[in-house]
């Protein structure tokens, strides 16, 4: 199978680290670049950045892809990648899919993300039948796993780390403004569980002011135009969640008065981050990124331990059969093209025989 994919997570590289490969990633294969003897799709979110690719030769096409990222990150972070070609590639996306490789373990957004992923460089650029059927069967892989083994359920999730912590912050009570800074799926997800959790002073502010008015109004809050943006100390609760590469926050404009008001807290959930880190060094702020709120869940559930084994296990399977079926049709597709010419090189031997 001629794919391939080149990565980078939160097990093996700080979010520094993560935050740089994935500016270069999206500066240099976002969806609207394509190279002629390259193929790929890049899957970036807060906790990994992957390039699945496919070629003719996988072993040029991952050296190009890591001189591609060394045009950008000077400092050595080759060991701090991992690559996986053919079926351990396909059991790697299978697994990411089913949320068995996510910081948040068994979570439900990855498989949004992946789709999301596939879908987007579908629609801007010709890909090969290879990544179609990578994608596709790992989406279906994952989606019949997690429905089998009712993957998730009794996991701690994020949602509930960030309203737990922002209960801790703000001594127990659900009296405070919070402003979510992005409509991504993840935002919406806290959105709507901190609604339901009783916590009424909910705002969004969004990029497309048309987006954050649509959204605030199917979620019953209200929408903040990103003209005014500046405002966010007028808020006691900031998370933001957004693609955009560059600080949206930062230290310097924030107004040195309101120091003294009232202690503020400021989750960015983001990679690369929307916050300046210098931020988190002013009084008055506490500031949280997503590698300090994983850590919050590495707490696993021992009685699932059973399930996500036997999810670990119906994944590899299903990928081995899988890749045998694809060699299997392959090769029947070969013989059926070889054999009219077989025919006829026989034909002609017969006849010179005669």
């Amino acid at each position: 199978m001629q794919f391939g994919v080149l990565g980078i997570n939160y097990k093996l590289a700080d979010l520094k680290l993560r935050e740089q490969l994935a500016k270069s990633c999206q500066k240099r294969f976002g969806a609207i670049y394509s190279f002629p003897e390259h193929h790929f799709v890049l899957l970036s979110t807060c906790n990994r950045t992957e390039l699945y690719f496919s070629s003719h030769d996988l072993s040029f096409t991952h050296s190009f892809l890591l001189g591609m990222l060394r045009l950008d990150i000077q400092e050595e972070f080759d060991q701090k990648l991992y690559s996986f070609f053919g079926v351990d590639c396909f059991t790697h996306l299978s697994r990411v899919a089913a949320g068995l490789d996510s910081a948040v373990l068994a979570e439900s957004e990855i498989q949004g993300q992946v789709k999301a992923a596939y879908e987007q460089a579908s629609e801007e650029k010709t890909l090969p039948k290879e990544l179609h059927f990578l994608f596709q069967k790992s989406l279906g892989i994952a989606k019949k796993i997690r429905t089998q083994l009712n993957l998730g359920r009794g996991m701690p999730t994020l949602e509930q780390a960030v309203l737990q912590t922002g209960k801790c912050f703000f001594n127990g009570s659900t009296n405070f403004r919070v402003l979510f800074v992005g409509a991504s799926e993840i935002n919406q997800k806290i959105l709507h569980y901190l609604h339901q959790k009783g916590v009424a002073s909910l705002f969004l502010c969004n990029r497309s002011d048309e987006i954050a008015f649509r959204v605030a109004k199917e979620n019953n809050i209200t929408a903040v135009e990103w003209g005014q943006l500046a405002s966010w100390p007028d808020y006691d609760w900031i998370i933001l969640g957004t693609k955009s590469p560059e600080y949206l926050i930062t230290a310097v404009e924030y107004p040195k008065g309101l120091l003294k008001q009232k202690n503020r807290l400021i989750m960015d959930l983001s990679v690369p981050r929307n916050v300046d880190p210098l931020l988190g060094r002013i009084p008055g702020i506490t500031l949280l990124n997503i590698d300090q709120i994983n850590r919050m869940l590495r707490i696993r559930h021992r009685s699932l331990k059973q399930t996500l084994c036997e999810a670990e296990s119906r994944i590899s399977e299903s990928t081995v059969r899988q890749s045998q079926l694809l060699r299997q049709k392959e090769a029947s597709r070969k013989f059926l093209s070889e054999r009219p010419s077989k025919i006829e090189h026989l034909s002609e031997t017969l006849l010179k025989i005669s």
